[in-house]
């Protein structure tokens, strides 16, 4: 196999035989990081629910497990820009738009609406409610992150799926964008990409900036100041969970994929490229020693609280910037080297592991509700307290069953109309 080329025999190590017509080259060790992930998150929430997190011995790693996001944010940067990014420099027709929102959505939301339903009936949400055609609209359409007084409720963790959604709907557009300027200077796509990204980090950064600075609500949050009574403005809620303050991190992923495609099909014209790249997949235990002690410094070194305490505007920027390079350094034996070779790519690829990555999706969706369950009515123990190894051994088993069930009645035959969107098999029929 090409050193820094993709693995193109399966598309899932723990699913060979996923649905669609068309099929991808797929970076094996994709599952095994969505594994990753998706478990951080859960054990953050287990840490949270017991308050090991908060005032046990090496809480602070789960109170900071919420950097499993940022995991999945870069994941979905690489993977579903690259396809962008490929036929741009290989100056091909662009990818259709229509066709990707298609496949996005039945990747989202019909896993998603089951998910949220079925907590609702059989849990109860923790905050919110289905009462009123307002409730239907901002809950099944994932826009709760733009209502004030829904932004956290229903499946409060789905506030990421609403961040990704707006991705989504940003991806196709912004690639467009950039393949017309490019345009312009034929003989420096490359440059136009890199531009491009540069130009969503300080949009990013632009953007936080200007929230912090206008919004008080975070100066009565400073250190040594009165903790303030009432609902947050909703300057705050955009600062945190709107797009633009994530855009690094997509941005992140999709310079992989940028590098990837370049380390790929433009090995040829930038030989230095492919050798770096070649050095950098030859040492994935470096990457993960590094991620290591980036999650290492945000969790012990730098002075954030361990409970849900709001950031200051400096707290959040140095959280976001460690929470990437943890992710970044994660990625990169997943996109580079030899996917074959490596303890850490066995691991990632190991049938366990690919296979809870392969259901992560249900995982996420179910796996707070499942806590909050077993924490309650199975194990008794109140909020903030009690032993958290049963709690995650149980939830986790019946997240897991939970997972698997939404994966294959929900999730994977939905998958079989991703090639097919309605409106193209109409056009094709006349």
């Amino acid at each position: 196999m090409t050193p820094g080329a993709p693995h193109t025999s399966i598309d899932h190590p723990a699913d060979v035989e996923q649905p669609g017509e068309s099929r991808h080259a797929h970076f094996p060790c994709f599952d095994g990081l969505r594994a990753i992930a998706a478990g951080a998150v859960l054990l953050h929430h287990a840490g949270f629910i017991t308050g090991y997190s908060i005032n046990r011995r090496f809480g602070e790693f789960l109170a900071h497990g919420d950097s499993g996001v940022s995991v999945f944010f870069l994941i979905s940067g690489f993977l579903l820009y690259r396809p962008f990014v490929a036929r741009h420099l290989a100056e091909r027709s662009p990818m259709s738009m229509d066709r990707f929102w298609w496949r996005r959505g039945l990747r989202i939301f019909p896993g998603y609406w089951v998910a949220l339903v079925g907590i609702y009936v059989i849990f109860g949400f923790a905050r919110g409610s289905l009462n009123t055609p307002g409730d239907f609209v901002t809950y099944f359409g994932l826009t709760q992150i733009y209502d004030t007084t829904r932004y956290f409720h229903g499946v409060n963790q789905a506030w990421t799926l609403a961040t990704e959604l707006s991705f989504y709907l940003f991806l196709p557009v912004y690639a467009l964008v950039v393949r017309q300027i490019a345009r312009r200077f034929p003989a420096h796509k490359v440059r136009t990409e890199v531009l491009g990204l540069i130009s969503l980090v300080v949009v990013c950064v632009v953007w936080r900036l200007a929230w912090f600075t206008y919004d008080p609500y975070w100066i009565r949050y400073a250190p040594g100041q009165p903790r303030p009574t009432g609902s947050a403005p909703f300057a705050s809620l955009a600062t945190q969970y709107w797009l633009p303050s994530h855009l690094d991190l997509f941005a992140l992923g999709m310079g992989l994929a940028l590098m990837s495609v370049l380390v790929v099909n433009h090995r040829d014209r930038l030989p230095s490229l492919g050798r770096a790249a070649d050095r950098i997949g030859a040492v994935p235990w470096l990457w993960w020693g590094l991620a290591a002690l980036s999650f290492f410094i945000v969790s012990t070194s730098v002075g954030l609280p361990r409970n849900l305490f709001v950031l200051t505007g400096r707290q959040f920027f140095v959280r976001q910037a460690l929470y990437g390079m943890t992710a970044f350094f994660l990625l990169l034996p997943a996109v580079f080297g030899d996917q074959d070779r490596s303890l850490v790519r066995r691991f990632l690829r190991w049938t366990p592991v690919a296979y809870f990555g392969l259901v992560s999706f249900g995982v996420y969706l179910w796996h707070q509700a499942w806590l909050g369950y077993v924490q309650h009515d199975w194990l008794g123990q109140p909020d903030f307290s009690g032993s958290i190894a049963p709690l995650v051994v149980i939830a986790t088993a019946c997240t897991l069953v939970t997972a698997t069930l939404s994966y294959f009645l929900v999730e994977r035959p939905v998958l079989r109309f991703k090639d097919r969107a309605p409106w193209r098999a109409s056009t094709g029929s006349a």
